[in-house]
């Protein structure tokens, strides 16, 4: 009975919050790709080892202008950012709280 709950805590919860985390966050980017296309193009690179956005597979996003986006109060005036912003961060806290967890999983037992 440890094992399986060792192994729905410690692998199956923290893997389905990052997988939903990064759907998330790739909804948002086309969500701002197709409606607020200047704070797309702040948030992303233009070409990244001489290759075009449009080229790849994935978003290429500045990590350091996302998360300053998702951190700040601005909401681009529409109700979805705000939902998106409020999804990718609560779903961010329950990641870093499971991490918490699992630091400090020794010292409580």
């Amino acid at each position: 009975m440890g094992s399986l709950f060792s192994f729905i805590f410690f692998v199956l919860l923290p893997l389905s919050i990052g997988i939903l985390t990064i759907y998330l966050s790739i909804d948002f980017f086309e969500y701002l790709k197709k409606y607020h296309q200047p704070k797309y193009k702040q948030m992303s690179f233009a070409n990244l080892f001489g290759i075009s956005n449009e080229s790849f597979v994935f978003h290429l996003i500045k990590p350091q202008e996302f998360f300053r986006f998702l951190l700040s109060p601005a909401d681009l005036q529409d109700h979805n950012v705000r939902v998106y912003k409020t999804r990718i961060r609560l779903s961010l806290l329950a990641l870093m709280g499971l991490a918490a967890i699992l630091l400090l999983w020794p010292i409580i037992f």
